[in-house]
């Protein structure tokens, strides 16, 4: 996999976005449609994970190609100066996932087909939902990516810089959980926060 740093500015946040949509959608093609489908009871499959990412990444794609001021009437300005990428995973996994947050409503895989059209279906809306949101990125200034802000389900309003500090941290979180399922070593693809000590 590609290690992508610790991005920061738009266009770091771009480059990255655009190189981790190719490494997950490369991992996935990688899987045999069997295992593609396949998990234990009460376990996502990688379909399934792949699917929860396309319905996570959807609207942040589709919020980036809206107008601004729609977001503004939507959500209101951002109150607080961004995040970094490390701060963003931790107040996910830290405080968000280890209170008891998960997954719910819209953004629940949901694959009822497993044939190898659905594979393709599902991988092919993988790349269709990253140009969305990397085209997107591109009508961002760096002043802008600070001054607006969205709504997470779990970590409340984000910066919409700090929401592809999000995105960029849940592709992975996902992939790492099917290299679980798989039994295959685990990807990191950022510069490791710093252990305090």
């Amino acid at each position: 996999m590609t290690n992508l740093g610790e991005p920061f500015t738009q266009e770091e946040i771009l480059r990255a976005l655009d190189a981790e949509f190719t490494a997950v959608y490369d991992f996935f093609r990688s899987i045999a449609e069997d295992d593609f489908f396949a998990a234990p009871p009460e376990v996502w499959s990688p379909a399934d994970n792949l699917v929860h990412l396309i319905k996570s990444c959807k609207p942040v794609g589709q919020g980036l190609n809206a107008p601004k001021l729609a977001l503004r009437m939507r959500f209101g300005m951002a109150e607080h100066a961004s995040r970094t990428l490390t701060e963003v995973r931790n107040q996910y996994v830290d405080v968000a996932l280890a209170g008891g947050g998960k997954a719910s409503g819209p953004y629940l895989p949901e694959v009822t087909e497993k044939t190898a059209v659905e594979r393709e279906r599902i991988l092919s809306k993988w790349q269709s939902v990253g140009e969305e949101l990397t085209k997107g990125i591109t009508k961002w200034s760096e002043k802008d990516l600070e001054k607006y802000q969205v709504q997470h389900p779990l970590l409340g309003n984000m910066t919409v810089r700090e929401i592809l500090f999000f995105t960029l941290y849940h592709n992975m979180h996902h992939v790492n959980d099917v290299q679980r399922l798989l039994s295959l070593p685990e990807s990191e693809w950022f510069i490791a926060p710093a252990k305090a000590e």
